[in-house]
């Protein structure tokens, strides 16, 4: 320990001095308050000893100087002087201890042991207390910036609110659940709501990275199986082992009038009735990120869009919150309202408002979001601005002829630059979507079946189209330069018809072999489609060439 002395009689200086040094302190004998002063800007003391009289002023005035250096020291006053006042004065300009002479020097060191040992704990405090200051603040901007990308991310999820009724709240500043809502190039829509393992921000790091693969894989045009089997997988490669995420996904497709549902681990997703009926849809696969690829199973099941008026789905948190008294809101509780539900105000509203008096405003234990899927609304909706878009017509006609080799193929996205084509001249949205879902089933067929000779068969159950993906990636990989893709797309806004035709180097298939298809198949249905949407389907030997005609409906 380093002390300052500052004392004018030389043999107490002398005896404290000896004293000190003896207990191992390092020693400064300052005789006056400037030769002190000189003392301290030169280098820090751990303590100091200060007379009250000295010959160039007294040493209780010295103590505010003594504060204001930039560190603390401790300072005890040693006089002569009995006088409480002096004390007191001493005290409240930042003394710390006291003595009157004579001293016990034994005392002294107490003291000095005491008062030093309370600066050190004091100083440790305050460090620690700095660097929580600094962790806290820290962490309290990365938070921010967290919660500025999670929300600038969660904000842009639902492109398209009408007929589709959300809530969300989160339990924390984060939220471990998302909606997805958007149309697909084909015209069909996509709602998928997913639910995260807990709540936080553990949750919502889990849940992010799966939003963009959803959201470009919609923007491509792909199937629902194949956007499930794809998150499946990236969850199951990217999260820990105890991480995972439920899901509902629903897709309606317009023209078929029917919507496919997935269930991945939530609760049961409820369908409304035209006829008042309520119908259970539960959970038939496992949630994403457990399952390996090739042993994923997504239970899709196919529906008609016509008996149902709303679908109703939502996360765990709803159900599973308990109210004061401990009791959960429960599926009977939440099936009641339904029932009762009388139109005369948003569905989501009413659960809401029934939910919130049955909480009492109490804390969320998870994260919570409901969503309802207007579905007849919906019907109607497509149908009205299918007949407004028809009553457009624009003169002239513009062709496009498109031809690709080799790797090109596999890197290419042909049938976005055939969208693209048709939105720079303003297509009629329904005849655009038709148009897209005939180019990406035909484009899909030279490719796999004509090009990478893929056997739709592998497509035939759950465990094969892991199995048929896989093989897909991997021929891809190694298209010969020799391969070739050659297309043609012509339109005549006036008419309103376009005359497609694609030409594959495979050696042939042939699309009318696929007959019967059921809905529940997952290959062989497009074929179907493609004869529906379309006013022509020729098919030229061997099969590798075919030509469509589609008009746009009025």
């Amino acid at each position: 320990m380093r002390v300052l002395i500052v004392e004018d009689d030389p043999l107490f200086a002398e005896i404290l001095e000896v004293f000190l040094e003896d207990k191992g302190c390092s020693t400064i004998l300052a005789d006056h308050i400037q030769a002190a002063k000189d003392q301290l800007q030169v280098s820090p003391f751990d303590f100091i000893l200060l007379d009250n009289h000295l010959p160039d002023g007294d040493g209780i005035n010295f103590v505010p100087f003594i504060r204001e250096l930039p560190y603390k020291v401790p300072v005890m006053m040693i006089t002569a002087e009995d006088n409480q006042i002096v004390m007191s004065e001493a005290f409240e300009k930042g003394a710390d201890d006291f003595l009157i002479k004579p001293i016990s020097v034994d005392l002294l060191w107490q003291k000095i042991q005491r008062c030093r040992a309370l600066y050190d704990k004091e100083t440790e405090l305050i460090q620690k207390t700095t660097r929580l200051e600094k962790l806290i603040n820290q962490q309290e901007q990365e938070e921010h910036l967290a919660r500025y990308v999670y929300e600038h991310v969660a904000a842009s999820l639902i492109a398209e609110e009408e007929c589709v009724g959300t809530y969300i709240q989160s339990s924390s500043a984060f939220n471990g659940d998302v909606f997805i809502s958007d149309t697909a190039p084909n015209g069909n829509r996509f709602v998928i709501l997913a639910d995260a393992t807990g709540h936080g921000l553990a949750a919502a790091i889990s849940i992010l990275p799966l939003v963009a693969t959803i959201r470009a894989m919609i923007r491509k045009g792909l199937s629902l199986a194949h956007i499930v089997h794809e998150a499946n997988k990236k969850l199951y490669l990217e999260l820990p082992d105890d991480k995972f995420v439920a899901l509902i996904g629903v897709e309606i497709n317009f023209h078929k009038q029917h919507l496919q549902l997935f269930n991945a681990g939530m609760p049961d997703v409820l369908s409304l009735r035209t006829d008042k009926s309520l119908e259970h849809y539960q959970s038939k696969s496992m949630a994403l990120g457990i399952l390996e690829p090739e042993n994923f199973d997504p239970g899709i099941i196919t529906l008609d869009t016509g008996p149902i008026r709303n679908l109703f789905f939502f996360s765990d948190g709803l159900i599973e919150q308990p109210n004061p008294l401990g009791d959960p809101f429960g599926m009977d509780r939440l099936i009641d309202i339904l029932t009762r539900y009388d139109s005369k105000e948003p569905l989501v509203s009413r659960v809401v408002n029934e939910f919130t008096v049955f909480n009492e405003l109490g804390e969320l234990l998870d994260d919570l979001s409901l969503c309802d899927l207007q579905v007849e609304a919906l019907m109607d909706k497509h149908l009205y601005d299918n007949t407004k878009k028809a009553l457009a017509h624009t003169s002239g006609q513009i062709t496009a002829t498109i031809e690709i080799e080799g790797g090109m193929i596999a890197s290419a996205d042909i049938v976005g630059c055939l969208d693209s084509i048709m939105r720079s001249v303003d297509m009629v949205g329904d005849l655009r979507q038709k148009a897209f879902t005939v180019f990406a089933e035909l484009i899909s067929n030279g490719l796999d079946h004509g090009i990478l000779n893929l056997d739709s068969k592998l497509k035939n159950d759950f465990a094969g189209f892991a199995e048929y993906i896989e093989l897909k990636e991997e021929r891809l990989a190694n298209i010969p330069d020799s391969e070739k893709l050659s297309m043609k797309l012509a339109f005549s806004p006036e008419t309103g018809e376009i005359d497609f035709s694609i030409i594959d180097s495979g050696d042939g298939f042939d699309m009318n072999k696929e007959k019967d298809v059921g809905d529940d198949a997952l290959s062989g249905r497009g074929l179907d489609l493609i004869n529906k949407l379309c006013k022509n389907v020729e098919v030229i030997a061997p099969g590798n060439q075919t030509k469509v005609n589609l008009k746009r409906d009025y």
